[in-house]
């Protein structure tokens, strides 16, 4: 997964840090061919919070109390009554761009839209199985999942939070869930158990045609 570009609008790590309600960064103009790429400046600026949105999923690592649902809330970290990020990535040869909306004005409400470029237009992003990203915190979940993978993974193997705990920290069964995740493991897993399912049935309806 490669950012391109990002779009900050009432995040309050910026406000505080650059006395700005709204920030651009486009890396493609930055970048050009480097390697590697620093941000610098003085504590409280807003670099983790530039940082901790160069992804696609809903959740600012370095602010996260916990890994998993529940474990972050973009309303503490957003000062307008309709707060937004736009990000530009790439990921296996395609082009994405994640709309994300925060409202706090009334009653609090998070919106996540995922396109993908199709020719010269952006297109909402849809799954396999017609699933087409609507919005819905639930759906857009699942688009970025199928895209990237789990988030646990991805905040382990690819993008290293500040704070961040340490693999040497991770339990057996944690280790073993991430590997698994890594190799494709996972889905081979769930086609053995598809497999056997399928073998039960028809064990079942083997029998129930020998009684008869």
């Amino acid at each position: 997964m490669r950012p391109l570009a990002l779009t900050l609008k009432g995040f309050r790590g910026i406000r505080d840090g650059l006395g700005r309600d709204e920030l651009t960064v486009d890396l493609q103009q930055l970048v050009g061919d480097a390697q590697l790429v620093a941000l610098a400046g003085a504590n409280g600026r807003g670099k983790t919070t530039i940082m901790d949105n160069l992804h696609p999923y809903l959740t600012m690592p370095s602010r996260a109390l916990a890994a998993g649902p529940g474990g972050f809330s973009y309303y503490d970290h957003v000062c307008r009554p309709e707060n937004e990020k736009y990000l530009t990535w790439e990921h296996g040869g395609r082009r994405y761009r994640t709309h994300i909306v925060v409202r706090l004005n009334g009653k609090r409400k998070t919106e996540a839209f995922l396109f993908t470029m199709k020719g010269k237009e952006w297109i909402p992003y849809a799954l396999d199985d017609g699933t087409v990203s609507d919005g819905k915190v639930e759906t857009y979940q699942r688009c970025i999942e199928a895209i990237c993978g789990s988030a646990e993974t991805f905040f382990t193997s690819a993008f290293a939070a500040q704070g961040r705990r340490q693999l040497t920290a991770y339990k057996n069964a944690e280790i073993k869930t991430l590997l698994a995740d890594l190799s494709g493991l996972a889905e081979i897993r769930e086609l053995g158990q598809k497999a056997s399912e399928t073998s039960k049935l028809l064990k079942a309806g083997l029998t129930a045609i020998r009684q008869e």
